[in-house]
């Protein structure tokens, strides 16, 4: 209603204003003003009088609510929900979603101290086996949720469902050394049980490169053991059943870890399937920039060095870095990654890093 009043004042004031324009240049009727009698001139008075309060109202009495209403609505942001690639920056993005009232990722599922996570939305029950189908879902690529979400019930509803997705992507020449030290799934895990190699020199380049090589081996086989177990002709996902003593997988496997970025960001038909693609290597301001736009502007992430997730803080060694990746292990994550670097538009090197090489992509090609 408050349209149409305001576009009906509109219209009066500038029919108003056209009219005391035309009596001013004598362009009334003719018959109207050639023999004026007094009733005639009491009639002009009037209607010039009425046509000035419109101008006066539409000018500077025009009531706030019609202007607004007259003007177009942007509709409200779509929901934004974040796709959790291991080793980039996703548990930082989890807490700071968290503090703001947001579940993301993990939060979604489960309880996590380090994180902030404390009150999950979908009822899940972590198993008591390795299962790349129900152990840490939030770290399951979007296009093969849903296809478990499907054929299993224990995984709950999908978080992916009707909302806009980010995610972020890393170097992988980066990223691996990252998972290196990953405390959960790296050379020392810190959350490993019965972990051998905590008293060893952990910046160690041989010990780096060997586990990096050993790693990408086992998770190899581990992939095409299960797509050659798993999976139709069609490339679909089998419904199985599993449990403590049948049907496990691979720990190496179930975690998740270092899962190639790109499975994340399409699904089986190559379609883009997460909107918003955001890099490590910048993703302070590009994260700002989102959230900006979804209507969070006052999402900001954790300081990395006094509150970042899972960042040995109280270290003064200074960790390696990709330039201590040998001949082999390049080639090695060349071959496993190669998809990465091609979709992503990071930089891949034969044999060693030149002096200027940029952790930072160039060009993508996800489209």
């Amino acid at each position: 209603m408050a349209k149409f009043s305001g576009y009906k004042r509109r219209c009066a004031s500038l029919e108003a204003e056209d009219w005391i324009l035309s009596i001013r240049k004598n362009r009334v009727i003719d018959g109207f003003l050639s023999k004026p009698s007094s009733s005639s001139k009491r009639l002009l008075v009037v209607l010039l009088l009425f046509a000035t309060i419109q101008v006066v109202l539409h000018r500077y009495v025009t009531p706030k609510n019609d202007i607004v209403a007259m003007e177009t609505v942007s509709p409200p942001p779509q929901r934004l929900e974040f796709v959790h690639i291991t080793k980039t920056g996703g548990s930082a993005i989890e807490r700071a979603g968290f503090e703001h009232g947001i579940n993301w990722g993990a939060c979604h599922y489960t309880n996590i101290k380090e994180v902030g996570c404390s009150n999950p939305d979908i009822e899940y029950t972590p198993p008591n086996f390795q299962s790349y189908e129900l152990t840490s879902p939030w770290h399951m690529p979007p296009s093969m949720l849903s296809e478990y979400i499907r054929n299993n019930s224990a995984l709950g509803k999908n978080p992916y469902d009707g909302a806009d997705l980010f995610t972020v992507v890393r170097n992988p020449y980066d990223r691996i050394v990252s998972e290196y030290y990953c405390p959960w799934q790296g050379f020392s895990p810190k959350f490993g049980i019965g972990n051998k190699t905590k008293t060893q020199d952990i910046n160690d380049p041989i010990k780096l490169n060997n586990w990096i090589k050993d790693m990408i081996t086992k998770l190899s086989a581990a992939m095409k053991v299960f797509d050659e177990n798993n999976r139709d002709i069609t490339g679909r996902i089998i419904k199985r059943k599993q449990g403590k003593k049948y049907n496990k997988d691979p720990g190496i496997l179930a975690q998740k870890h270092f899962v190639n970025q790109v499975n994340y960001i399409f699904d089986n038909n190559g379609n883009v399937i997460v909107k918003n693609i955001l890099h490590y290597e910048n993703l302070s301001d590009e994260f700002h920039s989102l959230m900006k736009k979804y209507g969070l502007s006052d999402l900001e992430l954790p300081n990395k060095q006094s509150g970042g997730v899972y960042t040995d803080t109280n270290s003064l060694e200074k960790k390696m870095t990709y330039r201590e990746l040998d001949e082999e292990s390049i080639r090695i994550i060349n071959k496993f990654a190669k998809p990465d670097f091609e979709r992503l538009g990071y930089t891949m090197v034969e044999k060693k890093f030149a002096e200027d090489y940029s952790l930072e992509a160039t060009v993508s090609n996800l489209h």
